[in-house]
């Protein structure tokens, strides 16, 4: 039975944390299982947060590696995915992929070779971790790829995350109506080739394409750094180019693009994505026009639940969106009321 109330007020006292560790499993595998027959796999479907946990039909051993456990989604999800297999009695083995693609490949291999039932896996890069898709169904081990996508994700058992062209365009929308339909954007864009990075913008181009007054006038990576969305927009403030609203593709270089511009003593409408805590708190106080709500915990669950069917046998859904949520100072507090 989800226990998600005392699991948000985990998250509030991790959130403070800057950085953390990889929780590597020590227990011993499982003899792997077979993947999921693909005739199980059926049509998308969109979640929500208010599934029951899939039960487990036996004692699996599945590994988790995350995209980096210094970010704050990753961390939410680490909470999330862990007290779901604890609560199921699932031995969970988990890496920290720290941002580096080779590190990823390398942890696949290990997790491989200790004979785990089924592999979850953040990606960093679009194309670098492709082969972790690969190795897994070379060795017959069930692979979901969750919230970001590789280039060749149709070839993982299952994908569960968002549909980030959808984060883009929402965020888009919101500031063209702020502004009257015309003026100057910067965009502050994730690491270049980045699932999340691609996808994000090119929803936030099909927004403008629409509106011929509107006009991308900065735009560049960040990395999903704060320190580097701050010192970015500080160079571009310096420049002296008009600039009428921000359009950042995660919060982390929201607050560093807002913090900019406090520090200039300028109000520009800024947005992001992923409704971390400090955001929810911006959004609140007016300093962030709005937000918008990539659901970890359902994304987490989600996950947990298709690798359950999965291993289970069970019928189960190939491609898992969760949606994306609006937030602006009208319904942040409901938000906020998660911490």
């Amino acid at each position: 039975m989800k226990k998600l109330v005392t699991m948000m007020l985990t998250l509030a006292m991790v959130f403070s944390l800057a950085a953390c560790g990889a929780a590597g499993g020590t227990q011993e595998a499982a003899d792997p299982a077979a993947s999921g027959d693909s005739n199980n796999a059926v049509t998308t479907v969109k979640t929500d947060t208010d599934t029951e946990m899939v039960e487990a039909q036996d004692s699996y051993t599945i590994a988790m590696i995350y995209q980096d456990l210094s970010q704050e989604f990753n961390i939410y999800f680490q909470e999330v995915l862990s007290t779901r297999c604890k609560e199921a009695g699932i031995t969970l083995i988990e890496f920290d992929g720290k941002s580096d693609t080779e590190t990823q490949l390398n942890q696949c291999e290990n997790a491989i070779s200790s004979g785990v039932d089924a592999l979850l896996f953040i990606p960093f890069d679009k194309d670098g971790a492709a082969p972790i898709i690969d190795n897994c169904n070379d060795a017959g081990i069930p692979v979901i790829c969750c919230n970001n996508i590789t280039s060749n994700v149709d070839d993982a058992t299952a994908y569960v995350g968002a549909n980030d062209i959808e984060a883009g365009i929402m965020e888009t929308e919101y500031i063209i109506e702020l502004i009257d339909g015309k003026g100057n954007i910067a965009v502050v864009e994730g690491p270049f080739g980045h699932s999340a990075q691609v996808a994000r913008q090119e929803g936030v181009e099909q927004v403008l394409a629409e509106y011929p007054d509107c006009e991308i006038v900065l735009d560049d990576t960040a990395n999903w750094n704060r320190d580097e969305a701050m010192e970015l927009v500080e160079n571009w403030l310096a420049g002296g180019t008009q600039i009428d609203a921000i359009i950042c593709h995660n919060d982390i270089m929201a607050m560093g693009a807002l913090q900019a511009c406090q520090d200039q003593g300028l109000e520009i409408p800024i947005i992001g994505i992923d409704a971390t805590y400090d955001a929810l708190c911006a959004v609140k106080e007016g300093t962030l026009c709005a937000d918008v709500y990539q659901d970890v915990y359902g994304q987490a669950e989600e996950a947990f639940n298709v690798c359950m069917r999965i291993l289970n046998k069970e019928e189960y859904e190939k491609t898992n969106y969760v949606p994306f949520k609006l937030i602006t100072a009208e319904n942040v507090d409901e938000y906020l009321a998660n911490f």
